[in-house]
């Protein structure tokens, strides 16, 4: 892989497509089967020799057999059992035996340890065939959008917390057009995986497909591209001279909170490790948290809830389910601020450190 922002793929040859005989069993006759083409330069770049390629979507084995091919090892996860079987098939005549488990995550682990996740998401909006009783949890099956990102998050979710410290998470998708309307899936794939992860860049991903004249005003295009988005699992450098500032505003406006974690041992010793975030105990007091919550939405700070955008106020017993509200700012610098706000009386929580 080089420089360029974009990588211009072509057609696998004959004996690494799908064979016809394994897409005539597959309800969606493989139309959804990806190209060993888009997946073997990322494996080539973000893979050493002897990592191992993690699918958690691996469909027809298509990011397997790149892995396989590019001499790494794979293994995946597919909740549809005929395709984990399929895919299985595939493999085997190529002389490659991966694992693969079925089911999804959270729910379901890795069938083994990887380095490298590598995938394409299934799209939003797609009319699966199967059986629905018998695919729970299939993705192309959900009928909310904002169920179905929530589904995602959960899910590279349980990478993240599976994936090495520096191990790269890639993740493939386009943006979709569902009764004429643009619905920006890789966008909103993008901000639901920086929740998450270091975002580090993306690739376009373009197609060769013949043109046609469009009337005047229509705006369709022949979705020709999709996105590679490259995230890193790494912990993000806040600016602590603005950490400090935030604070002392905090104070100054009259919010009484407590400090506990990296951010006061780094103050007390500045030596250790830096810090990934500043965390907050607050009291238990809802009319001063929402108070709290509102300064920062208006001091335009990214409210979450895990990975969720949100938007004041929070009831105090959904902030308790959910443990903390992440609060974060980035200025025109790229210096970033990111405070977690916790309440006192947590159980689990350390003794505060720092006034």
């Amino acid at each position: 892989m080089d420089s360029r922002s974009w990588l211009l793929l072509e057609p696998d040859p004959p004996e690494l497509r799908l064979p016809e005989d394994l897409r005539a069993r597959d309800p969606f006759g493989g139309r959804d089967c990806g190209w060993v083409a888009q997946m073997r330069p990322f494996v080539r770049h973000y893979a050493a020799p002897g990592a191992r390629v993690f699918d958690p979507f691996c469909g027809f084995g298509t990011t397997l057999l790149a892995a396989a091919l590019e001499g790494r090892d794979a293994c995946g996860l597919e909740i549809d059992p005929a395709r984990a079987q399929l895919a299985r098939e595939r493999l085997h005549r190529h002389g490659i035996d991966a694992p693969i488990a079925t089911g999804t995550l959270p729910e379901t682990p890795a069938p083994a340890p990887f380095d490298l996740c590598l995938t394409n998401v299934p799209y939003f909006g797609c009319r699966w065939p199967g059986e629905a009783d018998a695919q729970a949890g299939q993705l192309y099956l959900e009928r909310d959008y904002e169920a179905y990102l929530r589904r995602l998050r959960d899910l590279f979710h349980a990478v993240r917390d599976a994936l090495p410290e520096d191990g790269y998470c890639i993740v493939m998708a386009e943006n979709l057009n569902l009764d004429g309307r643009l619905l920006p899936l890789a966008w909103d794939l993008a901000r639901v995986l920086g929740a998450l992860f270091v975002a580090r860049d993306e690739r376009l991903l373009c197609y060769r497909r013949e043109a046609r004249p469009l009337a005047p005003g229509d705006a369709r295009s022949d979705r020709s591209h999709e996105y590679a988005l490259v995230f890193q699992k790494q912990r993000e450098r806040v600016c602590l001279d603005s950490t400090r500032d935030a604070l002392q505003a905090l104070r100054d406006a009259g919010f009484a909170f407590d400090l506990y974690g990296s951010y006061p041992r780094w103050l007390a010793d500045p030596g250790v490790r830096e810090p990934a975030d500043a965390d907050l105990l607050l009291p238990d007091d809802q009319a001063e948290f929402d108070r709290l919550l509102w300064w920062l939405h208006e001091r335009d700070y990214a409210l979450s809830l895990w990975g969720e955008p949100l938007r004041p106020p929070l009831r105090l017993p959904r902030l308790r389910e959910h443990w903390y509200v992440r609060a974060q700012r980035r200025d025109r610098l790229g210096r970033l601020v990111r405070l977690d706000l916790s309440l006192a009386d947590q159980a689990g929580r350390q003794t505060p450190a720092a006034r």
